[in-house]
């Protein structure tokens, strides 16, 4: 199975692995980052910044409208000093993934799951 490169959006996930002491600090570096990161560049349509129960992994979740404006972006990232960031909260491990969205089931007022918006064509079964 194929996503087409019409699909609703793109998302980005980030996961940390970090001592549980540098966990919190972790987190707000990410939240600064991140809104610094949306001031700069167009496109960024939302961010998710999680932290597991037990301290050892932060989850940063970026969803961009599409991956073009993701690659358009791209040159804001490379002012980021990210292995400076992993190194300051010693990060032991960092997870990527990408990820285009071609669904999106919300609940409406009537308490049932509806499609929010969606492109059928954007899946294509294999």
């Amino acid at each position: 199975m194929t996503a087409s490169p019409h699909a609703l959006w793109f998302t980005q996930m980030i996961e940390y692995q970090v001592p549980s002491i540098y966990q919190h600090a972790l987190v707000q570096a990410l939240v600064a980052r991140s809104e610094a990161l949306a001031n700069r560049c167009e496109g960024l349509q939302g961010v998710s910044i999680q932290a597991s129960d037990d301290g050892s992994r932060v989850l940063q979740y970026l969803q961009w409208q599409s991956r073009q404006t993701w690659a358009a972006a791209a040159a804001c990232f490379v002012e980021e000093p990210f292995l400076e960031l992993l190194a300051r909260h010693q990060a032991r491990g960092v997870n990527f993934a990408a990820y285009q969205a071609v669904r999106s089931l919300v609940r409406g007022e009537d308490g049932g799951l509806h499609c929010q918006v969606g492109n059928p064509q954007a899946y294509q079964g294999a």
